[in-house]
């Protein structure tokens, strides 16, 4: 017997060193993670919110897609932290974690498209019971019974594996696998149990559900032969998309069996095919379903209808823009000054805010009842304000570090330190979260005498404006006239005058440093005035009504919601393009071929 070690991590030795690829790689899985991430919520979304969706067939698929989430947030953080990684090592507790939340997944998957297979065979076999059988509360057993059986199999599963004694660390996987960490016992002797209880689980959470999918399609396809063309039609078109999940992720596990059990078959597959069809599994099935759901079913592709395509492919922008820019300001070392430390603030706040509208407004498009509790008014009210306040506060700080930088250049790094910087951040946070705070208890005190804000979204001022009282909300308006005094005003004024002085000084310089001065300072004067006009808008809006009046209600609302749509895309673009270390910093990323070097004469 080989002597066995206690190991406390294990090596995933299915990464490759890939050079500057690896960032390439990144964003692709992150794009991938993200799109999984919103497509999955979406549905989940509307099935929620849409009545007409609240029948057993969409409770099982809303069931279905959040088995997607879970699985694929098992693989894809883990999978873009060892990307950008030169260590490739996790802890043993994480690792069966991993394993655990993989295995689960695959598990509810199988037995979701099971009883979505049962559900459709007694919906077109016995249309007159249907109804009587598939009972609210059934429907709710069933779903517990798929996510409760599947954590107690592999629970015992995982339990058989962590009380073996290990002779080796080296998965070669990206991923922890349960059969590769058996295969590292120091005893095949030890393994009987698990091959015998793993062979059990496998027969039952595969082969019968799989059965049990196979015969209830049989069966359908049988009695559809016999029934009218329209009704074979109606049929077809809800199972289509069940066989198409089933036969893709049968495909994705069967994959993934070959190469942990069989290695001969495998030998000669290219390392990055082999890389792919090991993850297809985890990487294809979440997209596929979506996708496929929201293509084929009748229903789903109604309730979309509601929803604007131009909201969800903002939102989708504004978050891959945002979150490609703080990723490439993180990873490449020569953004990590000042005042691309700021920039990277102002990013996570155009998430932050653009977060506080577009979730909310999706879903209120895809309902009939526009109707929000009123912790989620105050919360939203809480995370639209404190993101204009982090807005201006931002853009006042980088303002004044552009006025040092150009304005005392030999003073700039003993002024801007490291620990300046990560204080002046801070206080650009946390100030708006003490005032903000403060003016939302003092709403919240108010006794209302209404509940209807005649906006798309919670706006503080409207609400007080439903008070019983007007001498109850003097406070209110004294503390809310302070607050934008400090919080906009003051800030408006320190970045104006920052850059006159700035404007003054570059007059001074030769023409080249005059243009590099201006080539950093232009992108902040652009995002400045954006902002201020679209809050202007919506102060306007808000406090004035005659201005307004003539206005079509679909511009009004395209106004009102300006400054929370358009500042949170404006910004990673125009920073993008504007500034020229960021635009290196992407070549960095990007692959080195794409960018040949010049050829320089010796």
């Amino acid at each position: 017997m080989e002597n066995s070690t206690q190991f406390t991590s294990f090596i995933l030795a299915g990464y490759s060193d890939s050079g500057h690829l690896k960032y390439l790689y990144f964003i692709l899985v992150t794009v991938l993670y993200v799109s999984i991430v919103f497509a999955n919520t979406v549905l989940i979304v509307v099935i929620c919110m849409e009545r007409s969706l609240h029948e057993p067939m969409y409770l099982f698929l809303c069931s279905l897609f959040v088995n997607e989430l879970y699985g694929s947030t098992a693989l894809f953080p883990a999978l873009m932290t060892h990307l950008v990684s030169d260590v490739h090592a996790v802890s043993t507790v994480y690792c069966y974690l991993q394993i655990f939340c993989m295995y689960t997944y695959a598990s509810i998957e199988f037995s979701n498209l099971a009883v979505m297979s049962y559900d459709r065979y007694l919906a077109i076999c016995y249309p007159l019971q249907y109804n009587v059988i598939m009972t609210p509360n059934r429907v709710c057993i069933l779903i517990c019974v798929i996510w409760l059986y599947t954590f107690v199999t592999i629970t015992a599963v995982l339990s058989l594996t962590i009380r073996l004694q290990l002779c080796g660390n080296v998965i070669d996987k990206l991923y922890c696998d349960n059969y590769l960490v058996v295969k590292l016992a120091c005893s095949t002797s030890d393994t009987t149990v698990n091959n015998i209880y793993g062979l059990c689980v496998i027969v039952l959470n595969v082969v019968v559900t799989l059965i049990t999918i196979m015969s209830s399609y049989i069966k359908i396809l049988t009695i559809c032969l016999k029934s009218s063309i329209n009704t074979r039609q109606k049929a077809f078109s809800t199972c289509i998309p069940h066989l198409a999940s089933m036969l893709n992720f049968a495909f994705g596990c069967f994959l993934t069996l070959l190469q942990s059990r069989f290695d001969r078959p495998m030998r000669n597959v290219p390392t990055v095919l082999h890389t792919i069809l090991s993850v297809y599994f985890l990487m294809c099935q979440p997209l596929f379903n979506p996708i496929v759901y929201g293509i084929r079913m009748a229903k789903i592709r109604q309730a979309f209808k509601n929803i604007l395509p131009v909201v969800t492919v903002l939102y989708v922008s504004i978050v891959f823009a945002n979150t490609v820019l703080i990723v490439v300001i993180c990873m490449e070392r020569s953004l990590h000054e000042p005042m691309y430390l700021f920039l990277c603030s102002l990013f996570v706040n155009e998430l932050y805010g653009s977060t506080s509208l577009f979730p909310a407004l999706m879903t209120n498009l895809v309902t009939d009842v526009h109707a929000v509790s009123t912790v989620y008014c105050y919360l939203q009210i809480f995370c639209m304000y404190t993101y204009i306040s982090i807005e201006f506060s931002n853009l006042a700080v980088m303002s004044y570090d552009r006025y040092l930088a150009i304005c005392y250049p030999l003073q700039y790094n003993v002024i801007m330190t490291p620990n300046r910087v990560c204080i002046l951040v801070c206080v650009i946070w946390l100030y708006p979260f003490v005032t903000i705070t403060t003016a939302l208890s003092l709403t919240i005190r108010l006794q209302l005498c209404g509940n209807v804000i005649d906006k798309v979204y919670c706006d503080n001022y409207l609400v007080v404006k439903l008070a019983c009282s007007t001498s109850d909300t003097t406070v209110n308006n004294i503390y809310g006239l302070c607050v934008i005094v400090l919080s906009v005003v003051v800030t408006l004024f320190t970045i104006m005058s920052s850059y006159i002085k700035i404007l003054t000084i570059c007059l001074k310089y030769s023409i080249n440093a005059r243009q590099k001065a201006f080539s950093t300072c232009i992108p902040h004067l652009a995002s400045m005035l954006n902002f201020t006009f679209g809050c202007f808008l919506t102060l306007l809006q808000s406090r004035f009504d005659r201005p307004m009046r003539n206005v079509p209600t679909v511009l009004h609302t395209i106004l009102s919601v300006y400054f929370l749509m358009c500042q949170p895309l404006f910004n990673p673009i125009m920073y993008g393009v504007r500034m020229a270390k960021i635009r290196q910093a992407f070549k960095n990323i990007l692959p080195v071929g794409l960018y040949p070097k010049r050829l320089t004469k010796h």
